[in-house]
C-alpha cells in the first residue's frame, strides 16, 4: 500500500509537466534514448537525495521565509541559463564539426545536466519537503520500512513517466526536420526562461 502511495505521490510531481520533463524530451529528440536516460539517471539521484533530506527535516529548513527565498532566486537563474543554452543550442546545427563538437559535449554531460537541472529546481525541492514533511507529521508513514517503500514508490514513478518521455521522444526524432528541432530548441528554451520569471517572482514576493 505504501509503495503505490508512493508511485501516485511521485506521479503528481511528474503530471506537473516541468522543466525537467522538457529537457527530457528536447534531449531524447536531439541526442537519442541513451542520452535520455543518462538524464534520468541523474534526475532520480537528486530526487532520492532530495527525500533523505526531507525525511532528515530540511522541510523545517525550507520554513524559512529567507531560506525559500534563495532557493526560488538561486533556482530562477539557473533555469534562465538552461533557457539560454537551449536557445543558443541551435547554432550548432549550422556544420557538421560543430554537430560532432556538440554530440561529444552532450555525451559526457547528459547525466551531469540531468543532476545540475534538477539540483537546482526549487519545485522539486519544496514538493518532496512538503509531501514528506506533512506525511511524517501526521504519522501516516508510521515506520522506517513504510517510509521507504514510499520513497521507494516515488523514484520509481520518477523513473517510469520519464522514461516514457524519453521514448516519446525517440519517436518523434523519426518524423522531424531539422527546422523543427530548431523549432523545438526555441520553444524549450523559451519556456525554461518562462518558469525562471515565475520562480523570481515567487521568490521576491516571499
Amino acid at each position: 500500500m505504501a509503495l503505490w502511495d508512493g508511485i501516485m505521490f511521485g506521479m503528481l510531481l511528474q503530471l506537473s509537466v516541468g522543466p525537467v520533463c522538457l529537457a527530457i524530451l528536447q534531449l531524447s529528440i536531439r541526442r537519442g534514448f541513451a542520452q535520455a536516460w543518462k538524464m534520468i539517471a541523474g534526475v532520480a539521484l537528486v530526487d532520492v537525495f532530495y527525500m533523505a533530506g526531507a525525511i532528515g527535516g530540511i522541510s523545517l529548513v525550507l520554513q524559512l521565509a529567507w531560506v525559500k527565498q534563495i532557493v526560488l532566486i538561486g533556482g530562477a537563474a539557473t533555469l534562465a541559463w538552461f533557457g539560454v543554452d537551449s536557445l543558443r543550442s541551435q547554432q550548432a546545427d549550422g556544420g557538421a564539426e560543430a554537430k560532432r563538437g556538440a554530440t561529444a559535449r552532450a555525451e559526457r554531460n547528459s547525466f551531469v545536466y540531468g543532476l545540475s537541472l534538477t539540483l537546482t529546481n526549487p519545485l522539486t525541492i519544496l514538493f518532496w519537503s512538503g509531501v514528506f514533511g506533512s506525511l511524517m507529521a501526521s504519522h501516516y508513514l508510521p515506520d522506517m520500512p513504510t517510509l521507504l517503500l514510499f520513497a521507494a514508490g516515488c523514484l520509481l514513478s520518477t523513473l517510469v513517466f520519464l522514461g516514457l518521455v524519453a521514448m516519446l521522444g525517440k519517436l518523434l526524432a523519426r518524423y522531424l526536420v531539422p527546422k523543427w528541432l530548431r523549432i523545438i530548441n526555441r520553444l524549450v528554451g523559451i519556456c525554461l526562461i518562462g518558469f525562471a520569471v515565475l520562480l523570481l517572482q515567487k521568490g521576491l514576493s516571499v
